[in-house]
């Protein structure tokens, strides 16, 4: 099968020589096309080997998770990196940027030679107007190909292939004024379609049908022997058109008409209210032809015999043109492999077009990225979120990871403070880095990673019989079992679905094996709410103690989403649900439970503890404060009378005298 289709005599040519299994698998994959096609595919005309050991290893889970090119909400396309990023113009450049997106670059120097070409485009507006006027008409030639090839393509494919081509030489035309090495290659791959669509578009009408074998299709100039058969019968043609204007002024009927179709030929049509008024007898040489509802259809023997002559050189005319178009059909099909490399090259063009473009419109930056293992990111923002939401005033943050310094980051802090948006934009930025796009931040400085793994957001499978705690420690395996000094780890809440201290076990192991384990010492930001691990983490050489700042006028709490320094003593969990609308006397309750925890360690797993919480203690005079007490004193505690009104005061005590004055 492959040496037939390709007409090679070995498969040295093909890059499979010695690669058993990768034959078998082309060899199967190419004749399971052709029988589903039922045609040939002659514009498959090489195979291209993938090594993926020149691109960073994404599994689903990480490109679910960072909503690379699919929402995790299906009607939300808006959140995807790809739709932040892609200002292409063509549907061969969107089908690269998403190759680019999901497939980034681990070669520093295919990194710089893309950030290289973008950074020229950047500094060009004039250029990148001028791209984006030449790319605009390219059609979908990877698809017209594929129609070509497979004998589909009518006058109208061709004539787009013919206009995409001479759109491409333009676009090789905008590239003479670059000078990005990337570009020098492309421009090469462009000036191939010079002359090409031209060539092409002299043979068609601008108005062509859809089908192929009924005319229509050839310019009048493009073939002399098509312009020698239309002259002859042009004075036939000339005769049928006068004819109606004639037979009006000699039966004086003005609104006599002269028709055609398909079945009965050409006819002179009268109605019965025209035969009222006509001013001449019905000529003895009209024969009728067909009785309609309001008249009568005639035909002349003058009109049948043009009638024949016509006919009989349409078909031989409509046979030319369709032998004129197999022609041209077959022509640009053996064009094929130089029209793939120029669909290929647009295809990059435009892909490069919309990083630019996308860098100028949100005010990215080239990232320097360098061999070596490391990440400094200053002032960095989540690239989607700025996006669909420009006018929030979002807070940049940073990030420093070294595997000499901290390379491995405990952050703390509460619900919605923005733990989960610091660990994503950190993984979308090193992919953007590494896919030759500049980035959303002040400055970065990027050691090329060879894998993201994360661990974000809590789903199950349950048609799979999988938990959510299951997922979650099925995908942690995975980081654990696979993840080198080299990559770059995202985990968020690891061990919240289960019991307190399994989780917190399950979390402190993970913590010292990614920091300790020499073959897993990734760089990593692992965001949790077990504040046990704070403390851990000062007997870790390279790890440090992350928070996200909290501020607490009153009882307001404000998330400042900034990173800082130092372990957050408290998870603000209550706070939370607070401002999502919990019930106040839920509310309430709950930190009772929760100073009761505090003060006596009590595990939330322990039933026999959990029922005597509900139990009302006896009084006892030289007991300790009860929960109703502990819970005023922290009420007050809280209170920051300075930055009160005397109303506002007096409201406050009026509220806790309610709550707990009974």
């Amino acid at each position: 099968m492959l040496f037939t289709h390709f007409k090679v005599e070995a498969l040295d040519g093909l890059g499979l020589d010695g690669r058993v299994f990768e034959t078998s698998v082309t060899g199967a994959l190419l004749q399971y096309l052709i029988n589903q096609k039922k045609s040939e595919l002659s514009h498959f005309t090489t195979l291209e080997i993938l090594n993926l050991d020149d691109y960073m290893t994404l599994d689903p889970s990480t490109l679910r998770n960072l909503e690379l090119v699919r929402p995790l909400n299906a009607d939300d396309y808006s959140s995807t990196l790809c739709s932040v990023l892609d200002f292409t113009v063509t549907a061969m450049g969107g089908r690269t940027l998403k190759d680019w997106v999901s497939h980034p670059l681990i070669a520093v120097d295919r990194i710089r030679e893309r950030e290289e070409a973008v950074g020229e485009l950047v500094q060009n507006p004039v250029a990148l107007d001028e791209l984006k006027e030449s790319l605009t008409s390219i059609l979908d030639m990877e698809r017209l190909m594929g129609r070509v090839g497979s004998g589909r393509a009518n006058a109208r494919d061709l004539a787009g292939m013919g206009r995409s081509l001479s759109q491409a030489s333009k676009v090789a035309d905008v590239l003479e004024g670059l000078h990005a090495p990337l570009f020098e290659g492309l421009r090469e791959t462009l000036n191939a379609a010079k002359g090409r669509g031209e060539d092409l578009l002299k043979y068609f009408n601008d108005d062509l049908p859809m089908t192929v074998r009924e005319g229509g299709m050839i310019r009048p100039g493009a073939s002399a022997e098509l312009d020698a058969m239309n002259e002859d019968i042009k004075e036939r043609r000339e005769w049928i058109a006068s004819l109606e204007g004639r037979e009006r002024e000699r039966l004086g009927i003005p609104s006599l008409k002269v028709g055609y179709n398909r079945v009965f030929g050409y006819y002179i049509e009268i109605t019965k209210a025209q035969m009222a008024k006509a001013t001449q007898p019905i000529p003895d040489e009209y024969i009728r032809k067909q009785t309609t509802v309001n008249g009568e259809r005639y035909i002349t023997p003058e009109m049948k015999e043009c009638e024949s002559v016509i006919s009989n050189a349409e078909v031989n005319i409509h046979a030319l043109e369709y032998k004129i178009f197999c022609e041209l059909r077959e022509r640009v099909n053996s064009w094929r492999a130089e029209l793939q490399g120029i669909a290929d090259a647009i295809a990059r063009v435009d892909s490069l077009y919309s990083f630019a473009r996308a860098a100028r419109k949100y005010n990215y930056v080239c990232p320097e990225v360098f061999e070596g293992t490391g990440i400094e990111i200053r002032g960095g923002f989540h690239p989607v979120i700025v996006a669909v939401n420009p006018d929030l005033n979002f807070v940049p943050n940073d990030v420093t990871l070294s595997p000499d310094g901290t390379r491995l980051m405990l952050i703390t802090g509460p619900n919605m403070a923005g733990k989960s948006t610091y660990l994503r934009q950190t993984g979308l930025i090193v992919l953007m880095a590494q896919i030759g796009c500049f980035v959303p931040a002040e400055s970065a400085r990027i050691g090329v990673v060879d894998r993201i793994f994360t661990r974000v957001g809590a789903s199950d499978r349950l048609s799979r019989g999988l938990s959510t705690f299951m997922v979650e420690m099925i995908e942690t395996a995975n980081i654990l079992r696979n993840a080198t000094p080299h990559s770059l780890v995202l985990l968020d809440e690891i061990g919240r679905g289960t019991s307190t201290f399994d989780g917190l076990s399950i979390a402190w192991a993970i913590v010292e094996t990614l920091h300790s384990e020499p073959a897993r010492m990734a760089l990593t930001l692992f965001a949790t709410h077990y504040h046990e691990l704070t403390g851990l983490v000062e007997s870790l050489e390279h790890a440090g103690n992350f928070q996200v700042a909290v501020q607490e006028k009153g009882d307001k709490l404000t998330f400042l989403h900034k990173i800082l320094e130092g372990a957050c003593d408290s998870s603000y969990g209550i706070h939370v649900a607070e401002m999502a609308g919990l019930p106040p006397n839920v509310v309430r309750r709950a930190r009772k439970i929760l100073l009761r925890l505090e003060k006596q360690k009590i595990d939330p797993s322990d039933e026999a503890q959990n029922k005597k919480i509900k139990a009302q203690p006896q009084m006892d005079l030289f007991a300790p404060p009860d929960e109703n007490t502990l819970l005023l004193k922290d009420e007050i505690r809280r209170l920051k009378p300075e930055e009160m009104t005397p109303m506002q005061a007096l409201q406050r005590l009026m509220d806790l005298k309610e709550n707990y004055g009974k």
